[in-house]
């Protein structure tokens, strides 16, 4: 079966991610982690690329990417396969080492970019890894947020500029990453269910106020349901099937607080 083209983006933008086989860490280790960081930074001139954000788990990493799509083909392709050799050697193995083709997601607007920027720096507070996002050593947070030029090590200068033009001080920068927003990004398929449902309890919640209602009277009435899940539906693009799964879960864990 031929695999489905993939679609280009009208800013030239891509949110990518990259993930290892079976959900393996091979982003385990601090060598590991620095290992992609150096191919990525040895290749983007190579291959005409500009790194806007970058944040690399121990099983995938994230990149917000400006690029041509043949030349960020050629960019994933070089430093998968880079990487790949280098993995392999050192676990004394051979085989695939990344699950599949890398995903990519079309950034169409400013403020998508911005929140998809957000989101990725965000991934090790999500995580649970660290409290702070600036704690963690291996995304763009620290590029970004460090003291001079000598600091910038993956970013592109214009990465760096467009910081600067919207905002004027890094408090404006950290307290932006503070916020909530309803934008979803691509994450692993185990991960895209739970952020689904965490966007869907904030637009329950905003009901709530709204409507001066509790959370199950809202998924009780027939109008009202019909409203959450409409809002869902338009907000995901995704089947009247998948909407039910998430209010379903969503009931499931009001139960809970009720018992």
């Amino acid at each position: 079966m031929p695999r489905k083209a993939r679609r280009i983006s009208k800013t030239g933008c891509y949110h990518v991610i990259v993930r290892g086989l079976n959900k393996s860490a091979i982003f385990k280790s601090k060598s590991e982690k620095t290992r992609i960081l150096n191919l990525i930074k040895e290749n983007m001139e190579g291959y005409n690329v500009l790194v806007y954000a970058y944040c690399i788990m121990s099983n995938h990493l994230h990149l917000l990417i400006k690029a041509e799509l043949d030349d960020l083909a050629s960019f994933m392709s070089r430093i998968s396969t880079s990487f790949a050799h280098y993995y392999n050697y050192r676990h004394s193995r051979a085989g695939t080492v990344f699950q599949d083709r890398y995903r990519s997601q079309c950034i169409e607007s400013e403020s998508y970019f911005w929140n998809c920027l957000r989101y990725i720096h965000l991934n090790p507070v999500k995580a649970g890894i660290c409290r702070y996002m600036e704690d963690y050593t291996y995304s763009s947070i620290g590029e970004y947020s460090g003291p001079g030029e000598e600091d910038k090590e993956i970013l592109s200068e214009e990465a760096h500029k467009r910081i600067k033009e919207r905002f004027q001080t890094q408090k404006e920068l950290m307290d932006f990453h503070k916020r909530r927003d309803r934008y979803f990004f691509y994450d692993m398929p185990e991960d895209e269910f739970l952020h689904r449902k965490e966007i869907s309890w904030d637009i329950l919640r905003e009901m709530e106020c709204e409507l001066k209602l509790p959370a199950k009277e809202i998924l009780d009435y027939t109008k009202t349901r019909g409203k959450f899940e409409k809002e869902l539906k338009d907000l995901f693009k995704i089947s009247t099937r998948s909407v039910k799964e998430l209010r379903e879960a969503i009931e499931k864990e009001l139960k809970k607080d009720v018992c």
